[in-house]
């Protein structure tokens, strides 16, 4: 098949068009292949027509190398982790943030960051804030353990003298002013039932104190999720 150069140097000066005809293509197609050929030094168009070889002092145009396109996304390609210091460093630096400026920030798709944040939640790293549209992330809030007070010695009954030992259970000195000073078997034995079932409340108490302490963080979510619903 003959080319637009071969044919150039047939006719000498020739139209696109001309060339078009001769080489039975669109003017179209032709005139895309005469500038290629032109940016080449092969052609010039000067006068109205297309002729083999370049103008004088003519230098041929040099093609702009095409932008560099930014790898996509492989469709099925698994992104890179977030890493959760990064996000406890923004929360830190900027305090409750939405799920959008959160994906802005480490670079990810806001769909896709709502899932990241809720495992990051479910494991303790941050705080969901409300529900829907308005909802922010934060940092958890610690609860602070309380101090334990210092233990005081208690001194054995034993060891009480006993107008001391009787003086300490109400039960005892209940009717005092009335001259009773002997407290009689029964009131004895109805301030043993009184003092065993005090003793239960308090070791249940205990008990559940310790429940609490070890799930502290979970008791926090609850609190703060109950809080979320009153609102």
């Amino acid at each position: 098949m003959e080319t637009v150069i071969q044919a150039l140097e047939q006719m000498g000066r020739a139209s696109y068009r001309d060339v078009a005809s001769r080489l039975d293509i669109e003017p179209v197609e032709a005139l895309k292949m005469l500038r290629e050929q032109r940016e080449q030094g092969l052609c010039d168009f000067a006068d109205g027509g297309w002729f083999v070889g370049k103008l004088k002092d003519q230098q041929p145009v040099a093609r702009p190398a095409p932008a560099a396109k930014p790898k996509p996304l492989l469709q099925g390609e698994e992104p890179e982790p977030v890493d959760p210091a990064h996000i406890q460093q923004l929360l830190e630096q900027n305090g409750a943030m939405t799920t959008v400026a959160l994906a802005a920030a480490v670079r990810r798709n806001a769909r896709g960051m709502t899932s990241v944040m809720v495992s990051l939640a479910r494991q303790g790293i941050v705080a969901k804030n409300g529900q829907g549209k308005g909802v922010t992330w934060s940092l958890p809030v610690m609860l602070e353990e309380p101090v334990p007070a210092p233990e005081v010695p208690a001194v054995p009954d034993a060891d009480k003298p006993l107008d001391q030992f009787v003086s300490e259970i109400p039960a005892f000195t209940e009717r005092r002013a009335t001259g009773q000073q002997i407290p009689t078997v029964s009131a004895i034995s109805r301030e043993i039932r009184r003092t065993r079932n005090k003793l239960e409340q308090l070791t249940r108490l205990r008990d559940a104190a310790r429940v609490i302490s070890r799930h502290k963080d979970l008791v926090q979510q609850l609190v703060d999720q109950e809080a979320n619903d009153g609102q």
